[in-house]
């Protein structure tokens, strides 16, 4: 007996884990629009519908675990004003993640308000929908998360163990203010565990060679330095005042 592909089927898929699958299926089967359409037509659509889906949903999953504070940052948002230090094939490459493929780190410099962060959120965006896991923390909350968590504790233990083991670690505002010493050495931990296992991207206000200035150990200072300038793309951003333009364009 023939049976008629209905709505009373999405049950159904859904059960298999096939819900867009099924939704297109079940819509081409009641769209005369696609009567000409053969079978393994009908077929490879929906399979690439529930393929679109599926890749949909991970993305979403490791922006939600990146815990950014604006997931919907995209590099296809952001803006070339005039004067800004910033063009369509830089910002390209990078969004091609090649740098977090070879393990290397990039360093967004500027004053503040210049777009800096957006663009660290962006490259996070573009890191995750090809599926590389990532955060995203303040140095100060990072500082702050640390400091609250007991030494001996397994809940510190998993904490710095996601640290060590993404793909992409984001530090925005770094060293804006200074660092106490523990903390710096903890730093330096969480850069040396990372070393040869994946990127950092680092924004900051202060030229590396500032750095110095808001760590009171020059030996862990230059250690910090080493492990992320060394291996990282310098990119100096110029440019108008972001929220500025972005209030007087409202």
């Amino acid at each position: 007996m023939d049976r008629h592909l209905t709505e009373d089927d999405m049950t159904t898929f859904t059960k298999l884990r096939m819900t867009a699958f099924g939704r297109t299926v079940i819509d081409l089967a009641n769209d005369p629009t696609y009567d000409d359409w053969t079978f393994s037509q009908k077929i490879h659509y929906a399979m690439d519908t529930e393929l679109t889906a599926r890749q949909e949903r991970r993305t979403q999953k490791l922006l939600k675990a990146s815990k950014s504070p604006n997931p919907e940052a995209c590099v296809e948002e952001i803006r070339y004003l005039p004067g800004r230090s910033l063009n369509r094939e830089h910002v390209g490459r990078l969004a091609s993640c090649q740098w977090i493929d070879q393990t290397n780190n990039l360093v967004v410099l500027g004053t503040s308000s210049v777009g800096k962060t957006y663009l660290a959120q962006a490259l996070l965006n573009a890191a995750c929908r090809k599926f590389y896991t990532a955060r995203f923390f303040r140095l100060d909350d990072l500082a702050n998360q640390l400091a609250v968590l007991s030494h001996d504790s397994q809940q510190r233990l998993n904490f710095l163990n996601d640290l060590h083991n993404c793909d992409l670690l984001v530090l925005d505002d770094f060293l804006t203010t200074p660092i106490n010493q523990h903390i710096a050495a903890e730093l330096l931990n969480i850069m040396a565990a990372r070393d040869g296992k994946g990127s950092t991207l680092v924004t900051s206000q202060f030229d590396p060679e500032d750095w110095y200035k808001t760590l009171n150990d020059a030996v862990i200072a230059e250690s910090i330095l080493n492990r992320i300038v060394g291996s990282s793309e310098i990119l100096q951003l110029n440019g108008p005042n972001m929220r500025q333009h972005k209030h007087l364009t409202e």
